[in-house]
């Protein structure tokens, strides 16, 4: 039964979680609006996607944050009510430790399902559109990564193309120089105009240089060639390898259980831990939260910090040794979770412990 102390406890870790979640968003955005930027420079992903791509992590954002927010949310909204002497208050009424756990349980079972929903389903979704809108925006008008007055580096190593002007259509280009160098041996075509033909689905398009000049040999020797020419055919590879990310993290998870694999096993873990990590981290926090008055209110929060990366490390660390073979497959990353589950029951072990002789000290003093 929720009382009024457990409402008013719950307006406050709540009111204090969407701060802070929104906090630590606004401070990821920015570090996947730098990611997507830097993928865009290298010409991993077309300029067009950067704030779909970037809306689209968006769901893998909170589920990497809702944890620790989730921690920092108790710490400081319980931090505040022992600052300002309210668990004092409520204490000395009989709403012991365990009562304070109430209000977080309700809470915690809400947040518990949204990481779920969150890490099984919407965040590996978001990645798939995501790859899948790079590929798709590839093969129609940028094919090879083109834009007007830039250098692009072609992918399997075809060199280095540059075109002055890109036509709205993308299928005609202005200005065009291509530079490619193998086994020591270079080779420059330039064109004063060129034409992209874009048949099928296969791996590579064809620009046909119009008009053109080219050059090549050996730096350091004289005997360059060359070659003026009025059509040339260069065949270019699709930019499909991806945007560099894990691909097994865009796998759905139907996917994952039917490969089977131990790569699918690994990342399905990953996935089905984090609602387990959020529940552990929101029970440690309100023991963490215990301080004095006097005791400064934010120094609890560098030690949840630090406890929040330790624990995701090893998880990490955990998967790794698991993949690599240094620990049994059986055993992956759920050794971790059954150690911190132990830490978290010792803690609270202690706390009781404590409660309970406080209580009875206080009932030989005669305090009721």
């Amino acid at each position: 039964m929720s009382t009024r102390a457990d409402r008013y406890l719950e307006r406050e870790v709540i009111s204090t979680l969407s701060a802070v979640l929104l906090l630590l968003l606004l401070v990821v955005l920015g570090g996947l609006m730098t990611d997507v930027l830097n993928k865009i420079a290298r010409g991993r992903v077309p300029a067009g996607l950067l704030f779909s791509q970037i809306g689209l992590r968006i769901p893998e954002a909170i589920a990497l944050l809702l944890p620790l927010a989730s921690l920092l949310a108790v710490l400081l909204a319980y931090g505040r009510l022992y600052r300002d002497s309210e668990m004092a208050v409520l204490a000395a009424s009989g709403y012991g430790p365990l009562s304070t756990v109430r209000p977080l349980l309700r809470i915690g079972l809400g947040l518990v399902a949204v990481q779920a929903l969150l890490a099984l389903y919407l965040a590996p979704l978001g990645r798939d559109v995501a790859a899948t809108m790079i590929i798709e925006t590839q093969r129609s008008v940028a094919v090879a990564g083109l834009s007007s007055g830039r250098f692009v580096e072609l992918p399997g190593n075809a060199g280095v193309l540059y075109v002055s002007r890109v036509s709205e259509d993308a299928r005609e280009v202005e200005e065009v120089m291509l530079a490619r160098e193998r086994d020591g041996h270079r080779l420059v075509l330039t064109a004063r105009r060129g034409v992209l033909e874009v048949e099928g689905e296969g791996d590579e398009v064809v620009l046909k240089l119009l008009d053109g000049e080219r050059v090549d040999g050996e730096p350091g020797k004289p005997d360059y060639r060359r070659i003026r020419f009025e059509e040339a055919l260069i065949a270019i590879p699709r930019r499909i390898e991806g945007s560099g990310d894990d691909p097994w993290q865009a796998r759905s998870l139907r996917a994952l259980l039917a490969d089977g694999g131990i790569e699918a096993m690994a990342e399905l873990t990953r996935r089905m831990v984090q609602p387990l990590a959020l529940l552990l981290l929101l029970l440690m926090a309100p023991v963490m939260a215990e301080s004095t008055p006097r005791q400064p209110r934010y120094g609890r929060v560098v030690m949840a910090v630090l406890l929040y990366i330790t624990y995701t490390n090893l998880t990490e660390l955990a998967r790794v040794w698991a993949l690599t073979g240094l620990t049994p497959a059986w055993l992956g990353v759920w050794w971790v979770h059954v150690g911190f589950a132990a830490v978290v029951t010792s803690v609270w072990a202690r706390a009781l412990l404590d409660w309970r002789r406080g209580r009875r000290l206080l009932a030989l003093a005669g305090v009721r």
